[in-house]
């Protein structure tokens, strides 16, 4: 959010002939606030201007603790991914989008509320452009809780995904941190050991997540069965997985 302090010169304006002491004190601090606010914090809407399929994109970027933090949200692709290697130099502001789209940076500059640069992936580039709308809402990421003893152990079951038979393998194990990790193999014509960067139970329900691979398993536990959706981006199909014997 760009300030421009300079209207604020001797001669223009006398804060000291119209408030008291201690209003002028609140004024100046405000105005001391609003000048030394970053112009790349904030929301930011617009489009990746990728040839013939252009992406909508919002961008959060806010500051925390004197660290920068950040999120990202492409409709139908990702939703509050987190921002890395954040880099904010004045106008200069560079990031990683991870998880999603194949990684790629964003490299740009923010002016007058206004933030254009360029869009790379795989070695291609596109030019993006956006407007500030606000105030940074930063998704946080969400963190991996442990599991009921219970619930920790093998599970498998069968699904069709996109007219392919598949069978699933979750194995979940707690750590000595407290915190789950998870297995998660899926084998169709090959077997592929998904990646997993996110195990929360909460109560009777599981949610599992890979953010490389954009995909999820989110399930309801009873007694010896885990029934929910396997989704892969904006594929879904439903998946039971028993207790393996």
């Amino acid at each position: 959010m760009k300030r421009h302090c300079s209207r604020w010169r001797a001669g223009r304006f006398s804060a000291a002939a119209v408030y008291p002491t201690n209003m002028r004190l609140a004024f100046l601090t405000l105005i001391g606030v609003l000048c030394h606010a970053e112009p790349a914090e904030g929301r930011w809407e617009g489009t990746i201007q990728i040839p013939g399929t252009p992406l909508a994109a919002i961008i959060d970027l806010a500051q925390s603790a004197g660290a920068w933090i950040g999120s990202a949200t492409v409709p139908g692709f990702t939703k509050g991914a987190p921002l890395a290697d954040i880099v904010v130099r004045d106008s200069a502001v560079s990031f990683t989008l991870k998880g999603a789209l194949g990684d790629p940076k964003f490299s740009g500059r923010v002016d007058a509320g206004t933030f254009d640069g360029s869009f790379v992936q795989a070695g291609n580039s596109a030019a993006f452009h956006l407007r500030q709308a606000g105030a940074p809402q930063v998704d946080l990421p969400r963190q991996s809780t442990a599991v009921a003893a219970e619930l920790a152990g093998e599970w498998q079951g069968e699904f069709t995904l996109a007219g392919n038979k598949l069978k699933a393998l979750l194995k979940l194990t707690n750590s000595a941190g407290g915190a789950a990790a998870a297995q998660f193999v899926i084998t169709g014509r090959r077997e592929t050991n998904v990646p997993i960067d996110l195990v929360r139970q909460e109560g009777e329900f599981l949610t599992v997540v890979s953010s490389q691979y954009r995909i999820s398993f989110e399930g309801r536990w009873q007694k010896d069965e885990l029934n929910g959706t396997f989704a892969q981006g904006p594929i879904e199909s439903p998946l039971s997985l028993r207790r393996a014997r």
